[in-house]
């Protein structure tokens, strides 16, 4: 039988080691940002839509969002506009900003709980970022829009 010597040892102490940091890795970085949830907003601008559906969103009302359904929030200001497009104006070769008959934009306040690091915004399953399209459902209203501001409360 061989004896164990110290070089033994040594790999029982890294595989050890690795095993402890994977498991850290794995579980202990959502225990210590669960601890760090805050509540944060975003804002959505839903695109050309029709006044009914623009007009469903209401001040109060629970939604999921995100390509998943799985983040919550509940809706805090809602504003109609006009839809706008940008069209060249013939006569002065200049492009301006037009209402579009018949069709308007929301543009929806969400907040929700998630998590704020230097990188990103985060609800439970997804990021939050400016510029993404993104779905929001609640009871009575459902669109997609694409993400125009998101911060911490």
């Amino acid at each position: 039988m061989k004896k164990i010597n110290w070089v033994d040892y040594a790999i029982i102490a890294v595989v050890i080691a690795v095993l402890a940091g994977g498991a850290y890795y794995l579980w202990g970085r959502e225990a210590s940002t669960a601890a760090q949830t805050k509540k944060l907003w975003f804002q959505i601008e839903t695109v050309k839509a029709t006044q009914e559906i623009a007009e469903q969103f209401t001040v109060g009302t629970h939604v999921v969002f995100g390509e998943k359904k799985v983040d919550r929030g509940i809706i805090t200001a809602v504003e109609v506009v006009p839809y706008e497009e940008e069209i060249e104006n013939k006569l002065t070769g200049e492009w301006v900003m037009e209402p579009v008959a018949g069709y308007y934009q929301a543009l929806v306040t969400v907040e929700f709980d998630g998590y704020e690091t230097e990188k990103e915004f985060r609800g439970s399953q997804e990021q939050v970022n400016v510029g993404k399209s993104t779905i929001i459902e609640g009871k009575g209203c459902a669109s997609e829009g694409y993400i125009l501001g998101v911060g911490s409360v």
